[in-house]
């Protein structure tokens, strides 16, 4: 027969499940606002009932068994989906880098975003007033051929400028790179404790669930760790977690070791160069890393080493470094000084250096005698030696007159289709349009990333309203859950109570005639 008892027992369960449930409900809806809290629920499953034959009543006929045994609950589990997570971590990866790099350009077009309102453009252009105005007066005028040489003072200076601003910020991101690595790490760290604990606390758990708590704070560490780059998660049997970073092992759940990243001294190479303890060079596809590498790293078609084809901070020092240098060679040699290095009107310092933004400035020869450029070079007949003085011609009526050629040249090279500034790779063309050209890389840069940004934050955004309906907290969900437990919990103590009625009959009524 059934057994007296079994009811109760049935009932017992059921009222402890209950109890849990109604537990995890009021544990959701206080950890409604808990940051990275993942919605838990009871996993219940009927009561398994053994085929055994001596379990079964005693009838040929009737293969009834012992069913009804109630409902028993296998742990207590968290609602995730493993899909959107991987879905959202690749996407906040791209959010990252790009919000990243937009504000590096952003610090980058602080500086150079004035290329054609007061700043390169205007400066150039006042340089070519200036030697306009000097082409137009003798050429031994002074106080004209001064403002010529102080313009060139100015546009040197805005040069210099540029080269420092540019490195400010380039010193600026290598130290924040320092110290994102310097942070990365304390995640792996953290990540390895975790992990560590997780396997010691698993021992209290029935197979397949544990301490959801922990598993909680390991996503949000995992959920940080993809801002920096692609990764990998793998949940091992020891439910640990073991992690990829840029597609190699940072964190081994199973060991319980980390592969921290090792960053080069920049200064050294003059490029962000990052590796793993095991070895392997950092090759980020997406990611804040990505963001810093290619803003270091990014130099163009003027790429060496470990730089990229990519336009960040070391292509717009480049650029502008080529602007410099074409500049001074091209004023300098049309004002001779490739046979005579007097000549020059623009040097660097030290003097055998390439020129670049950042050491190019107005020689001391010119500064001295800003007349100089007005000067042409002939060739003394009682001397046979070269000297330089004004050009003179003589007018119809026998008159001495000086006339400023070497200046007209000069202003020539403007204009001049031979000259061209920029890389043969990149882009050439005469000084206004390199300038317009570097103008607009920089706002077509910006621009892309803007539009790549926008994306992100749409998917993230549809992402992370897809994660909170799987596994954040519904307060009216929770609302409804908890009277339905509270139900359930009532009718399971009702039946309790029929149970009992039931079983007092049978032991106090039974055999009495009448009752």
């Amino acid at each position: 027969m059934r057994p007296t008892f079994l009811g109760f027992e049935a009932q017992k369960r059921t009222l402890q499940v209950a109890q849990k449930s109604l537990d995890i409900t009021g544990n959701n809806l206080s950890n409604t606002n808990t940051v990275g809290y993942t919605r838990q629920r009871v996993d219940l499953y009927a009561m398994y009932i053994s085929g055994n034959q001596s379990l079964r009543w005693c009838s040929e006929t009737n293969n009834l068994s012992l069913t009804g045994q109630g409902v028993n609950a296998h742990g207590v589990s968290q609602i995730r989906d493993i899909y959107i997570d991987k879905r959202f971590r690749e996407s906040t990866a791209v959010e990252a880098e790009t919000e990243q790099t937009m504000e590096i350009l952003s610090e980058v077009e602080d500086i150079l975003d004035n290329f054609e309102t007061d700043g390169l453009l205007h400066f150039t252009e006042e340089f070519f007033s200036a030697l306009q105005d000097y082409s137009v007066e003798k050429p031994d005028s002074t106080e004209v051929a001064t403002l010529a040489v102080n313009s060139g003072v100015n546009l040197c200076r805005l040069l210099n400028d540029y080269d420092i601003q540019l490195r400010q910020v380039e010193d600026t991101y290598v130290s924040e790179l320092e110290d994102t690595v310097e942070y990365i790490n304390t995640l792996l760290d953290d990540i390895n404790l975790l992990n560590d604990k997780i396997e010691e606390e698993l021992l209290n758990y029935p197979e397949g669930y544990g301490p959801n708590e922990l598993y909680d704070q390991l996503n949000l560490y995992v959920d940080e760790l993809a801002n920096y780059g692609e990764i990998d998660v793998t949940k091992n049997s020891n439910g640990t977690f073991t992690i990829d970073l840029c597609g190699i092992r940072v964190v081994d759940g199973i060991e319980f070791k980390t592969n921290r990243l090792i960053m080069e001294e920049y200064d050294n190479f003059g490029q962000a160069i990052i590796h793993y303890e095991s070895g392997e060079n950092l090759n980020a596809q997406t990611g804040i890393l990505k963001s810093y590498f290619n803003m270091l790293n990014g130099n163009g078609v003027y790429a060496t080493g470990n730089q990229n084809g990519e336009y960040g901070i070391a292509y717009f020092k480049s650029a502008i470094n080529e602007f410099a240098a074409t500049l001074a060679n091209t004023f300098n040699s049309a004002n001779g000084a490739d046979e005579d290095p007097s000549r020059a009107m623009f040097v660097t310092d030290p003097a055998d250096a390439l020129f670049t933004a950042g050491n190019i400035h107005v020689s001391e020869q010119w500064l001295q005698d800003p007349t100089m450029i007005g000067q042409v070079r002939t060739i003394d007949e009682m001397t046979g030696l070269y000297r330089y003085g004004f050009d003179e011609v003589t007018d119809e009526t026998g008159k001495l007159m000086l006339q400023n050629t070497n200046v007209i040249y000069l202003l020539s090279q403007f204009e001049n289709e031979a000259v061209k500034f920029g890389n043969a790779h990149d882009f050439q063309g005469d000084v206004y349009e390199y300038i317009s050209f570097m103008s607009n890389r920089l706002a077509q840069t910006i621009t892309y990333e803007k539009s790549r940004y926008d994306a992100a934050v749409s998917t993230v955004d549809t992402l992370l309203d897809a994660r909170d309906e799987v596994s954040g907290v519904d307060m009216d969900e929770e609302g409804i859950n908890m009277l339905n437990y509270q139900k359930w919990y009532s009718a399971s103590s009702r039946m309790l109570t029929t149970l009992d009625d039931c079983l007092d009959k049978l032991i106090n009524g039974t055999g009495r005639v009448g009752l």
